[in-house]
């Protein structure tokens, strides 16, 4: 997160151009090792990681050691207050901000604005009054992401917080609770509980000495303060015997802790943070599954507790066994060196069964999506080739399907559909959006319901197009994209990619009411993207699935047939 922000801060100061990509480079290369930048250190291979030069090194062992970097804080010292928030309006990238901040002295939001407003981006270079209009349409969007991380960025800060509050003495542990905890894919705060043996205060004042965050509030029970992003911190501060009531409470929601004090009060009990209460006496409060049992409820897994109408099903002790990253078996849509994927199909192959997979799926962008290097049909039969031979001989330990990720094109046909023959020719299509966004709510949603009927679409990748907290979705009438795949019963999947999470949870109990089916897919370009699986299987879990509604934690035999009834479906429900 730093190091991206570095990067940021040198682009819109109009700094080296160089050297702000070079902190990019470096912030993506980490990210893709999947492994912690302390362990690199540790190990000494830091500086060996491509894409890390050692001006950037030297940042990431100073974050390391000390929990800032001098560099960092003096480009933010250096760099107008509001300018971080610019970044956040659609449209509106360094470059572009750097020619309003020369040009209009435009420096935050308030000024953007009155800048639209008055019609004065227009006359900009490189402006004119669609963009401006974009913009003036983007600044209520940019406002409401202060303070808000996606998921896997705030668990990175949540867990090094973690460590730090871990390791102070008197704490024998420290746990994330929260908006994390439950698997929101947006995070507006990072919560904390930790277990002290000794005295709160001194504990508390030693967590307030942690650096980069700016602490303010709060007592010796809960310690409060904000990362430099506007990010919430809030650290509980427990004894044993309170530990299940304090977790309970610090991972909310708020609808069904309200709930639970119903059920508490009907009970003749009270239900608070700081325990579980018959009259004057105290019940054990240590654990949550004892809280709930003492309540009469089934436990209730943390990623469901929003509603609060999820007690009512845990009190006929009816909740289903929710699919668990253990329970995948392999994924569907993956990117290799045949398109803008960074490995081969073999090395993706190598990957999955590091993970203890048994199949893969390979989905290349087909010819339309030219910018990300889409198939061209001799490709097709130089890949096809090359998943053949390796099923020929290592099918046995990995089955590797052929896929395909077709572009639903602007009146719903899908990719290669003018070609006879090519999209039959694959084991399971993948249909996505990736142009015309603008599209009107008629048009596109007609446009994703034929590619939906299609019978050689086998699922629909990224239902919405969002990018989270970048742009929203594109207009569409999802309910009746949703009923067309029940109807013909195509799938619906879950990209994983943590800056996608699509198709949300939300939408997801009247798909699975329709037999929609899905598959958590990670729409890795790399070896290590695979693993973005497990931020899919949180959504997963929020949307109430269970193994059996997820594909690609059946066994080989099943997806195969799956794959065949949907082609010959001819655009009904098998």
């Amino acid at each position: 997160m730093v190091l991206e922000e570095i990067a940021t801060l040198l682009e819109v100061s109009g700094d080296n151009r160089f050297k702000a990509r070079a902190f990019r480079t470096a912030a993506r290369a980490l990210e893709k090792t999947g492994i912690e930048p302390a362990a690199h250190m540790a190990s000494g291979s830091l500086r060996a990681v491509a894409g890390i030069g050692p001006a950037t090194a030297r940042v990431i062992e100073e974050l390391i050691v000390t929990g800032e970097s001098r560099y960092h804080l003096d480009l933010r010292e250096r760099a107008p207050s509001g300018m971080r928030a610019l970044l956040r309006v659609p449209g509106l990238g360094p470059s572009k901000i750097a020619r309003l901040h020369d040009e209009l002295k435009i420096a935050d939001l308030d000024a953007l604005e009155d800048a639209a407003r008055c019609g004065r981006i227009a006359g900009v270079r490189g402006f004119g009054e669609r963009t401006q209009q974009r913009i003036l349409d983007g600044i209520p969007f940019a406002r409401g992401l202060a303070g808000r991380r996606r998921y896997h960025q705030a668990e990175e800060a949540a867990l090094r917080l973690a460590g730090y509050v871990d390791a102070q003495h008197g704490v024998e542990r420290a746990l994330v609770a929260g908006d994390l905890r439950r698997g929101l894919e947006i995070v507006d705060g990072v919560a904390l509980v930790a277990v002290v043996n000794g005295a709160a205060g001194t504990v508390a004042d030693r967590i307030r000495a942690a650096s980069g965050l700016v602490w303010h509030g709060g007592d010796d029970h809960i310690v409060r303060g904000r990362f430099s992003d506007g990010l919430a911190v809030a650290v509980c501060l427990t004894a044993r015997a309170d530990f299940g009531a304090a977790l309970l409470y610090m991972t909310g929601s708020a609808g069904h802790l309200a709930r639970l004090e119903q059920v508490a009060a009907e009970r003749g009990l009270e239900l608070t943070a700081r325990g579980l209460r018959d009259g004057d006496a105290l019940l054990d409060a240590s654990d949550e599954h004892g809280l709930y049992a003492a309540l009469g409820l089934q436990f209730v897994p943390p990623e469901l507790r929003e509603t609060g109408a999820e007690v009512a099903i845990a009190r006929e002790q009816s909740l289903p066994r929710l699919v668990e990253l253990s329970d995948l078996r392999g994924c569907f849509h993956c990117h290799t060196t045949h398109s803008d994927g960074k490995a081969s199909v073999a090395e993706m192959a190598e990957g999955a069964l590091a993970q203890g997979w048994r199949y893969l799926g390979i989905a290349d962008h087909s010819q339309n999506a030219g910018y990300a290097g889409g198939l061209s049909l001799a490709q097709i039969t130089r890949q096809q080739r090359e998943i053949d031979m390796w099923n020929l001989r290592r099918s046995a330990e990995l089955m590797v399907f052929k896929g395909v990720e077709a572009d639903i094109l602007a009146d719903g046909r899908l990719d290669y559909s003018d070609n006879a023959g090519v999209l039959e020719s694959f084991d399971y299509v993948i249909g996505s959006v990736h142009s015309l966004f603008r599209m009107e709510r008629a048009a596109m949603t007609k446009r994703i319901t034929r590619a939906v009927r299609d019978p050689r679409l086998t699922m629909l990748g990224h239902a919405r197009g969002r990018l989270l907290l970048i742009r929203d979705g594109y207009d569409v009438d999802l309910d009746a994209v949703i009923e067309c795949a029940g109807a013909a019963g195509a799938a619906i999947e879950i990209n994983a990619d943590p800056h996608r999470l699509d198709m949300s949870w939300q939408h997801w109990p009247k798909a699975r009411s329709l037999g929609v089916r899905t598959a958590i897919n990670p729409d890795a370009h790399s070896v290590n993207g695979l693993r973005a699986v497990r931020y899919g299987v949180n959504i997963a879990r929020k949307a109430w699935l269970t193994p059996a509604d997820v594909i690609n934690a059946w066994p080989v035999e099943d997806v195969v047939e799956y794959f065949a009834a949907r082609k010959r479906s001819n655009g009904t429900a098998s």
